[in-house]
């Protein structure tokens, strides 16, 4: 399974995700902003509401809730079981229900530049150099990790164990195995010497990038099951795993797709790839920059077994997120999230969610999570998927 949670920091993942977070309190105008807009909404700021929302068009979606954080939110929320997970700037960790915003409980962060993950009934907090594996029954931290380089944000877990890599370390981007319930190491991998990304874990395997090279390995020793060396360029982008194909981007101009059980390449396309693909069915969805300075966003849709273009829609897409047959999109510039017709890439509705650019939705059944980046988190009830009228 892969884990992938909202990075707080600039890394290559996900190109990035979202700003940088900033060390610093909210000020005083950013407080006094959040409450107009709290009380423009018919709410105070700082209540949790479960009241329905006012739709922005008959056929659009409807804001079920909004939660006003104490400080700026500048990553994604991550939701699981019920329970949505957001990260504030002044150092809190808030645990919303779901269906109400109502807040359960409140937790400090470690580390303010912390990305959140779930797995497995764990809430892992990846901060710069440290994992910290959260149990949220008990509230405590159950153990922490700590690495000689810099993590990446994106998890892998599966039958008991954790994956993470770091960059920049003594030895180059390692993969970790850490056992689940203690924290403490499994195995280890070298990826080689310069580059590598975050893990996937499925098959018994986990698909890892290094250098110029993809690698499968054994989930439980570590072993190499095989590799596809000689990729184009430098791998940054997560893998992503879906049935019996791992998709890859590299170095931002190249699509691969792969056999996951030998590595056999199956398709490939050159292309502007600005963030991880984002599968569904049988379909992968790649954001794509055009022009000299990636001033022109476009996103294809391709077949996932064939690689055969199925549409190209432009526009301007940061990341994607696929739930309940829609496809999702935060607009780079503007902060936007918009709905797509995952079958031909066209837009059925958007909500405008402030003009700041953060982290990515979190999709759950008809409800969007999105944070504003300043100090709001918005539920929204998407209408049913298409077609639309």
């Amino acid at each position: 399974m892969n884990v992938a949670g909202t990075d707080h920091r600039p890394t290559g993942l996900r190109a990035p995700p979202g700003p940088a977070r900033r060390r610093i309190s909210g000020t005083l105008a950013g407080a006094m902003g959040g409450a107009v807009l709290a009380m423009l909404l018919g709410y105070l700021p700082g209540v949790q509401l479960g009241l329905p929302g006012r739709p922005t068009d008959r056929a659009g979606p409807q804001l079920r809730w909004v939660f006003t954080a104490a400080d700026e939110t500048d990553a994604g929320p991550v939701v699981a079981a019920g329970t949505v997970y957001l990260g504030s700037a002044d150092g809190t960790l808030y645990a919303l229900d779901a269906a109400t915003g109502t807040v359960r409980w409140t937790y400090p962060i470690p580390e303010l530049d912390a990305t959140l993950a779930v797995a497995d009934g764990m809430l892992y907090l990846v901060g710069s150099e440290t994992l910290y594996a959260l149990d949220v029954d008990t509230r405590q931290v159950r153990w922490s990790f700590r690495v000689d380089g810099s993590l990446r944000s994106t998890l892998g877990a599966a039958d008991g164990l954790v994956y993470v890599a770091d960059q920049h370390g003594r030895l180059g981007p390692t993969l970790h195995a850490l056992d689940r319930a203690t924290g403490h190491l499994r195995w280890s991998r070298d990826l080689g010497r310069t580059h590598g990304t975050g893990p996937a874990v499925a098959h018994g395997a986990v698909y890892v990038g290094g250098d110029h090279t993809l690698y499968a390995l054994d989930a439980r020793t570590g072993a190499v099951r095989w590799d596809h060396p000689d990729l184009p360029g430098p791998v940054g982008e997560a893998p992503v795993v879906a049935d019996r194909t791992v998709h890859l981007a590299v170095a931002g101009s190249y699509l691969g797709t792969f056999d996951v059980h030998d590595g056999r390449k199956l398709w490939s396309h050159e292309s502007d790839v600005v963030s991880t693909p984002a599968v569904r069915d049988d379909t992968v969805y790649v954001p794509l920059g055009t022009g000299c300075c990636f001033d022109r966003w476009r996103t294809n849709a391709y077949r996932a077994s064939t690689g055969e273009l199925l549409w190209s829609a432009e526009f301007h897409a940061a990341e994607l997120v696929t739930a309940g047959g829609i496809l999702y999109s935060r607009a780079a510039g503007d902060g936007t999230v918009y709905a797509f017709d995952p079958a031909v890439g066209e837009v059925g509705w958007r909500f405008a969610a402030g003009d700041r650019t953060s982290g990515a939705p979190a999709a759950t059944g008809d409800t969007v999570f999105v944070a504003d980046g300043e100090h709001t988190l918005y539920a929204v009830r998407a209408p049913p998927p298409p077609p639309w009228d």
